[in-house]
Formats: structure tokens, C-alpha cells, sequence
């Protein structure tokens, strides 16, 4: 093929846009800057009154009928999609589109990781990203029922793609079988649009009646260890509010301990869905971003939180520590609600500190994690593998 005409990548995820969720949220941003220069289409799973076809910012949108379930074992990131019909549908698309690149975002969807069975019919080598690390220090049975499944099924789905791309070094190191060549694997980073995620005046915080505003973004699950920022709470004696936005299966739980705390005045819950723009509000309001996550790959709003001036303040796992640096936050350690408090009231208590980090942070996105600079990291990989296998 000419690679100075572009190439035909095809990515494949159970989900799209306008469907948010972390993975979803990457991949329509990477979509629409690889289409600038590149014929790009994305095979997905079709729910709720979406097209089966539709192109969305020059991407072509081939959705799947499927039966999709919400509830699944602790193990699996929710929902699922059982695509009816894959292999037709898959082997159809690719002979229309006739892809030089097959891009997987999943190995826990078997029906959509099943594209490797399928590899020499289609014709392209297949590319994984691992948005998911192996799991580790959530708790007893998810890591112990996460491993399982990466031990027999999900390294298997690794092994058979040509080159492994992963969201942090942590997720490389935790999660790579340790016989795949390491050098068809790299990283690269999740990125955000730094022109939509930027600091903005925002009365929010004059609307929610305080003087001090912390903002959480996560889906409420036990491995985000939400229960230990409201257990925190309790000992902040300043005019502080945190809000926490969200929803998922902790929500009921989450707002009893804050009741049971007597916090729940200074803890407030948004469970609508936010737009972009409405989230840049919230950041934009806040004096910090807190991530108090026991198990986190990398985590996106981190980086949307720092783009918009947060000074952050998180736990030390995972990749998080190849996003916040001390220039720009605070780490503490996973389930220790007094550290986070102590975190809480530092930033609280120094002003000068809280420029200083925000200042950096914003710089530290922009140097490193902006998208457009992410979106040629992963262009340049399909090149250089298609140039290499001649």
C-alpha cells in the first residue's frame, strides 16, 4: 500500500458514541483526528435508537445488532454486548472497507475479542489496546476471578494480535503474558482535548453555598474507594463541599455512609448524565480533583480534571502515578481515609499551593497528554508496523 495516501484502519469495540464510557470516550476522540488523513471505520454493537450506519466526525459507524446485559460478576466492567450474527457481519464490513489495519479495544467482550480466530481472513494485522489492567488490590474476588480470566482467556486474545499498545507502564508491566515479545508492545498514553477541557469562570461553587469545592468523576464501584474520600470528610472543618459524579451499583451505599457520617450536607451527588461542556464547569469551579481509586489503570479524568487547572489529589496505584506528579498533586496511599483528609485540608490551607499545581498541571497535560499529540503516537505505530512487515 502508499502510505502517503492513508490508511484503512478499522477499529472494533462494543461500544461507541454516543455511548460514554472511558474506552468510548478515547476511541471517538482518536476516531475523528485519525479520519482527518485516514479512511476510518469502527464496527460497535447498535442499542437504544442508533443507525446500524451512520459517519460521525468522517468516521464510518457500522453498529451490530446485539442483546445487551447490565448486571455481570464484579470481574467484568459492565454492560455487555452479545453481537448477533458477528462473524457475517464482521467478514461483510471487512470485505467492504478492506482494512490495512484491525484495531481490537477489548479482550473481555469474547464475541468482539473473537476477531483473532478470524485474522487471516481478514487480511490485516490486529492491534489490541489495553485499556484494562489486570486486576490487582480491589478485592479478594475480583482479583482472584480477574486473573483467572487473563490466565486462560484474556493472555490467549494478547497473544494472538500483532502489537499490544497499553494505557500506562503499569498496565504494560501488570498485564503483558510474559511470553509476548516486548518489543511489539508499547505505550501510549489516554489523552484529552486540551481546547475543550480548559478552565473557564464558573459560579458553580457560589450556586452550591461553599468556599471550598473538590470534584469526583468515576463510576461508583467499589474499586474507585469513594467510601473512603465521604469517610474523610468527617475531619475537614472548613466550608468544604465535595461533589462526586456518577452512577453505578455503590450509589444507595455511598449515600448511607454519608448520612450514617452526618456529611451528607457537605457531599453532593450528580448522577445525570454530564456533557463535556458541563463537566469543564465543574472542574473549572473546583479548588482540586480527588481520585481515591484502590485499582486504576490510568484514569482519564485525571488528566480532563488537570487540563482545567485541578490541582489533584489521588491514591498511588496503578498508573496513577505516571499521570500526577508532585508538581501537580498530592498521592496518598489507597484506602487511608485520614491521608486523603490530610491531603484535603493541606491544599485547603495553602493557596499559594494551589496556583502553583494548577499552573502545572495544566502544563503537564499539554506537554504530554494532549490528543492530537496521542492520536500521531498511534498513527505512527500502525505506520511503522506496515512498513516493517513490508
Amino acid at each position: 500500500m502508499n502510505l502517503a495516501v492513508g490508511m484503512r484502519i478499522l477499529h472494533v469495540n462494543p461500544f461507541y458514541y454516543p455511548y460514554q464510557g472511558g474506552t468510548e470516550k478515547y476511541l471517538y476522540d482518536l476516531c475523528k483526528r485519525l479520519a482527518r488523513r485516514n479512511s476510518v471505520s469502527v464496527i460497535s454493537s447498535k442499542f437504544g435508537n442508533n443507525p446500524e450506519f451512520e459517519i460521525i466526525e468522517g468516521t464510518k459507524v457500522y453498529r451490530i445488532k446485539s442483546i445487551v446485559l447490565e448486571k455481570l460478576p464484579p470481574f467484568l466492567p459492565p454492560p455487555l454486548a452479545i453481537p448477533i450474527s458477528f462473524r457475517r457481519n464482521i467478514l461483510r464490513i471487512c470485505e467492504k472497507e478492506r482494512p490495512d489495519v484491525v484495531h481490537i479495544h477489548n479482550r473481555f467482550f469474547l464475541s468482539y475479542s473473537s476477531m483473532v480466530l478470524w485474522k487471516k481472513s481478514l487480511g490485516a494485522p490486529l492491534f489490541i489496546t489495553l485499556h484494562n489492567a489486570r486486576p490487582v488490590g480491589i478485592n479478594e474476588e475480583t482479583d482472584f476471578l480477574g486473573q483467572l480470566f487473563d490466565d486462560y482467556i484474556g493472555h490467549r486474545i494478547i497473544r494472538s494480535c500483532d502489537r499490544v499498545l497499553a494505557n500506562s507502564r503499569w498496565t504494560l508491566e501488570t498485564t503483558l503474558p510474559k511470553d509476548y515479545p516486548r518489543e511489539k508492545a508499547e505505550i501510549i498514553y489516554n489523552g484529552v482535548d486540551t481546547r475543550r477541557f480548559r478552565r473557564i469562570d464558573s459560579s458553580l461553587k457560589d450556586k452550591l453555598g461553599c468556599e471550598f469545592l473538590s470534584t469526583t468523576v468515576c463510576r461508583l464501584l467499589p474499586q474507585k474507594g469513594v467510601n473512603y474520600l465521604i469517610a474523610a470528610i468527617k475531619d475537614i472543618e472548613e466550608d468544604y463541599k465535595a461533589v462526586i459524579v456518577g452512577r453505578g451499583p455503590c450509589l444507595g451505599e455511598l449515600k448511607s455512609l454519608a448520612k450514617k457520617l452526618g456529611v451528607d450536607k457537605k457531599v453532593e451527588f450528580v448522577t445525570s448524565h454530564l456533557t463535556d461542556e458541563e463537566l469543564v464547569k465543574y472542574y473549572s469551579a473546583s479548588d482540586f480533583s480527588v481520585l481515591p481509586s484502590l485499582w486504576e489503570p490510568f484514569g482519564i479524568t485525571l488528566i480532563e480534571a488537570m487540563a482545567c487547572g485541578c490541582p489533584i489529589i489521588a491514591t498511588n496505584v496503578g498508573g496513577i502515578p505516571e499521570v500526577v506528579t508532585s508538581d501537580c498533586g498530592i498521592l496518598v496511599s489507597p484506602r487511608s481515609s485520614n491521608e486523603l483528609a490530610l491531603a484535603i485540608n493541606r491544599l485547603i490551607g495553602d493557596k499559594n499551593l494551589r496556583r502553583k499545581m494548577s499552573r502545572n498541571a495544566r502544563k503537564r497535560v499539554e506537554k504530554y497528554f494532549d490528543f492530537d499529540l496521542i492520536a500521531e503516537k498511534v498513527e505512527q505505530s500502525y505506520r511503522s508496523y506496515l512498513e516493517e512487515s513490508g
